[in-house]
């Protein structure tokens, strides 16, 4: 394992731009679970060659505008990943078979993310944009946008509450999604086309209030408060729904003077 970082800071308008440049080089042999695995549903015994990760990065943080920009470019070989596939006929699925994949040739990946933060007064506006692209999606499927968004006030009351009021949402395009093995306990990718679930392009959005008080902290959130209204599109797994809105709300407290 070959690990590299370099930075440059230096003075811009006022404030301070901060370059950094990291890059590593792996080779490694694939974990022993992945090598061997013996149970009553799974069984292998695999000769798997070592994986080679090879990535380059590059990070631009200004931190007068509070924006954070980074790239990154990984080829990786002997990809190493589960896979699984079965059948499904009068909504039941057979056949199910599950294990450790390697593909032979070179997988791409490329990676940008924009990290913006605004304010306005007592308004605060957090964003995350991130594209991803890989060059094998029947082996690696990622999703081509993902985004999150955070909007809420800050604000104190008798100069003793601190209060946050807002909603966070997080959305990502459609695609293949892994599905999820639980003889293994492990997502893998779905080999059979005909079974293949796509998900995205659906809003996760919870509302949320945030009490800070001395040594006390209290919250209030509605998880999933757009759901009902959506079509019930609401799966980050296949087949594995998240639930509609619902109320969470909780208290911590430090004991002590």
């Amino acid at each position: 394992k070959l690990d590299g970082q370099a930075d440059l800071n230096f003075a811009f308008l006022g404030d301070t731009v901060r370059l950094v440049a990291k890059g590593y080089f792996h080779r490694l042999t694939p974990t022993m679970y992945e090598r061997k695995f013996h149970a009553k549903h799974f069984w292998w015994d695999n000769n798997l060659d070592k994986e080679t990760r090879t990535r380059v990065e590059g990070n631009f943080t200004y931190e007068k505008t509070r924006t954070t920009l980074r790239v990154a470019v990984e080829e990786i070989q002997n990809y190493t990943y589960y896979g699984m596939s079965y059948t499904r006929a009068n909504d039941t699925n057979t056949l199910l078979t599950a294990g450790v994949r390697q593909h032979g040739g070179n997988l791409n990946i490329l990676t940008a993310l924009l990290d913006q933060k605004l304010q306005l007064g007592p308004l605060h506006w957090d964003n995350v944009l991130t594209y991803q692209s890989s060059s094998n999606e029947d082996v690696l499927p990622l999703p081509t946008l993902n985004a999150f968004s955070n909007l809420y006030l800050e604000f104190m009351i008798a100069g003793v509450l601190r209060v946050e009021l807002g909603g966070a949402a997080t959305w990502f395009t459609k695609y293949n999604a892994p599905d999820f093995c639980p003889g293994i306990n492990q997502f893998a990718v779905q080999e059979n086309g005909q079974t293949r679930t796509e998900l995205g392009n659906f809003p996760f959005v919870d509302v949320y209030a945030n009490l800070h008080l001395k040594h006390a902290r209290f919250f209030l959130m509605m998880q999933n408060a757009t759901a009902s209204s959506f079509n019930k599109n609401y799966f980050l797994t296949p087949h594995y729904a998240q639930n509609e809105a619902t109320i969470h709300f909780g208290v911590s407290w430090n004991f002590f003077n």
